[in-house]
């Protein structure tokens, strides 16, 4: 178990990420052999204090090598190299090995009963993100303290900046992300003024959404200054997660809204069969910003989760592509056919849409930020936001107050009426 905590450990560390950077965190009777604290992109003028106070060991062996308990910094390349070697070997501790950054042990501690220690460390060399770990190489060793630590860059004017390295940059592009999503819904709002009669509710959801979007990257931006000035969101994070919910439980009304309008056009076999996996992608997709509120963001969870969408997915983009292919021959003949495989196309473009704001457009934004630089990160998020923006504005495109499922309806509705007015009268 030790060796999978150990593994694991390192693996998480790759792709986690944090937004405070500065950790407090207090261990009571802890037996675990490592132990992650943060994760940290440095300048050449990067700066690591750790605190440890309160420090006590209790050891079920009679002698404790304290040299073999203290703080290491590890870099992104490092760990590869880390994995590598405990794999050939479950017992190394990564105290020993030369590609970690020693910072202290707990051969530097003030005498007992007050054991403490508190220092900064100069990061001169910085490459990629750092790792920060407290590792425990005695087995059968519990330890209790208290620890505190700061990351952080000094600016030219030798303020702190406790943001990683290129994250700065991410203030002014959620502002100016915002403004943007703030100018279509002012255009929103007005063309759907000018068509009242047209209006309903799905509009006005979409109304809902495009707020809920531009508040969720103004409180983005206000999170990122505020742990740039102090190290802490400060509760920002919370109102940007309560807008992510707000946003997934938007997506999921106009989901359910847009399937029964769509349905009436599908063949009843597809209807049946779509209604499982539409619900159940509804349900996953407001699994996880539920998840992420309470705390349990485990990787069991984000895979059980990305595992169940992947399979509705398939089943519904199988069964729209056999829909479209059996109705395609007979849409060349019966008009109405034909209309219905126009509904099914749109429907399939509206999934389209859906499915590449919630898993492509992520994936590219997650493949480049594993690609480039720290200080470039602000790259993945602009070709993000500017995916979802896109998207937005197609959405709105296709479902605007007078659009083409509307007029072919009231077309529909004027034909019918004349046609029962014709049979009155010829009665």
């Amino acid at each position: 178990m030790a060796k999978l905590h150990y593994a694991l450990l390192l693996l998480i560390s790759l792709i986690s990420h944090s937004n405070a950077d500065i950790k407090t965190l207090s261990l009571t009777s802890d037996p675990r052999p490592i132990i992650l604290l943060h994760k940290f992109a440095f300048t050449y003028l990067g700066r690591v204090t750790i605190s440890a106070s309160d420090v006590s060991v209790i050891s079920l062996l009679r002698r404790t090598n304290s040299s073999r308990l203290g703080f290491v910094l590890l870099s992104e390349e490092a760990h590869f190299q880390v994995l590598l070697k405990f794999q050939q070997n479950p017992i190394f501790c990564i105290l020993d090995s030369p590609y970690a950054v020693d910072l202290f042990n707990f051969l530097d501690l003030s005498p007992p009963p007050h054991s403490y220690f508190n220092k900064t460390y100069a990061v001169t060399y910085p490459s990629g993100y750092y790792s920060l770990y407290f590792a425990n190489c005695n087995p059968e060793v519990r330890v209790s303290m208290n620890i505190h630590a700061e990351f952080y860059n000094l600016d030219l004017d030798g303020s702190k900046n406790y943001l990683s390295h290129g994250q700065s940059t991410l203030i002014p592009l959620f502002f100016a992300f915002s403004l943007a999503y703030f100018f279509v819904l002012v255009l929103w709002v007005y063309y759907c003024r000018c068509n009242k009669e047209s209006t309903n509710r799905v509009h006005r959801l979409l109304n809902g959404l495009i707020m809920a979007k531009t508040l969720s990257l103004i409180y983005a931006g206000l999170d990122k200054y505020s742990v740039k000035l102090t190290g802490s969101p400060h509760g920002w994070e919370i109102s940007f997660e309560v807008l992510r919910v707000l946003s997934s439980l938007i997506i999921a009304a106009l989901i359910i809204i847009g399937f029964s309008f769509f349905k009436q056009f599908l063949p009843e076999k597809s209807a049946k069969v779509w209604i499982i996996p539409i619900a159940l992608q509804v349900l996953s997709n407001l699994a996880f910003p539920f998840a992420v509120m309470m705390g349990d963001t485990g990787p069991w969870v984000v895979l059980g989760l990305a595992f169940l969408d992947m399979i509705c997915t398939c089943t519904i983009v199988v069964t729209v592509g056999r829909s479209i292919w059996l109705l395609k021959e007979a849409a060349k003949t019966d008009e109405k056919v034909a209309m219905r495989l126009a509904k099914i196309k749109k429907f399939a473009l509206v999934y389209a849409l859906a499915i590449g704001y919630f898993y492509v457009v992520p994936m590219v934004a997650l493949v480049l930020r594993s690609f480039i630089a720290p200080r470039y990160e602000w790259v993945s998020n602009a070709v993000q936001e500017g995916a979802n923006l896109t998207i937005y504005v197609v959405t709105l495109r296709m479902f605007r107050p007078v659009n083409d499922y509307t007029i072919l309806d009231a077309q529909d509705e004027k034909e019918e009426t004349m046609a029962v007015a014709y049979e009155e009268s010829e009665v």
